[in-house]
């Protein structure tokens, strides 16, 4: 896989992850209940420093570090309908949209995982994808709960 490729595919996971960084600080700050805005608050913070991290391997591979988010497409509507969602101060509705956000992070590092990636990158993007599985069923786990 040549470099050009390895940063684009890189790049693509920083917008999306920083789409989710975003969004989970901006829920955090909406949230009127305690254990969300905790919640929301760690997974921005794990978010914050994934994205720090994937912008790290760009710049060895000698490339440009993506600094922002997509906010266009699937991941843009999501954030809009959790920021919806924890305005209206839905609990069922906040933890199904974070969820779903969630199952969009997973598809493209599982795109990104299907390509020739240098084993150290696949390495990293593998464990992030473990992270951001854990974090899904957390939240499909408080969904099974939520009266």
């Amino acid at each position: 896989m040549e470099k050009n490729e390895i940063v684009d595919t890189l790049n693509d996971l920083i917008r999306i992850v920083e789409d989710s960084h975003e969004g989970y600080r901006q829920a955090a700050e909406s949230a009127d209940a305690d254990d969300l805005k905790a919640l929301f608050n760690d997974l921005a913070a794990q978010r914050g420093a994934i994205v720090r991290e994937l912008q790290r391997l760009v710049a060895e591979q000698g490339g440009a570090p993506d600094m922002g988010g997509t906010m266009l497409g699937g991941a843009h509507r999501f954030f809009l309908e959790l920021k919806a969602a924890v305005m209206g101060h839905d609990r069922a509705a906040i933890i199904t949209e974070v969820e779903r956000g969630e199952d969009e992070c997973i598809r493209l590092y599982d795109v990104a995982l299907s390509k020739d990636l240098p084993l150290p990158i696949t390495a990293v993007v593998a464990q992030h994808l473990d992270r951001i599985r854990v974090d899904r069923d957390r939240m499909a786990a408080l969904r099974g709960v939520v009266v």
